[in-house]
């Protein structure tokens, strides 16, 4: 009896360790991110800090410090938490990926804040 729970507890701690794991990922191709108030360029799941000026299919322009420059001249802050992908479409990080802040605004948060 005792193996079989020596058994039943191995084999829980291994399941809940690898859904401890999935948390992070990150999806997007290509994006730049707002993450902890780093302006992060994400390409192919690979992210850095963004070196220069980004410029998206649509002609917007992100700059590092997150503003984003639509073509017809008005700009934004990039929030933590939000991204903008490679065809100009800004967005919050989706829920479990790196960079995700769950605020009032969070699909997955609603009625818990």
């Amino acid at each position: 009896m005792k193996k079989l729970l020596l058994l039943l507890t191995i084999i829980l701690g291994l399941s809940a360790a690898s859904f401890a794991q999935k948390p992070g990922k990150i999806k997007k191709k290509n994006a730049v991110m707002m993450v902890n108030g780093k302006t992060m360029l994400c390409k192919a799941g690979n992210c850095a800090a963004l070196p220069g000026t980004y410029t998206c299919s649509d002609q917007c322009k992100v700059s590092p410090d997150g503003t984003v420059t639509k073509p017809n001249g008005t700009t934004m802050k990039l929030e933590n938490g939000y991204q903008i992908d490679n065809s100009g479409k800004v967005s919050m990080i989706p829920h479990g990926e790196t960079g995700h802040v769950c605020t009032a605004n969070c699909p997955m948060n609603k009625g818990k804040m």
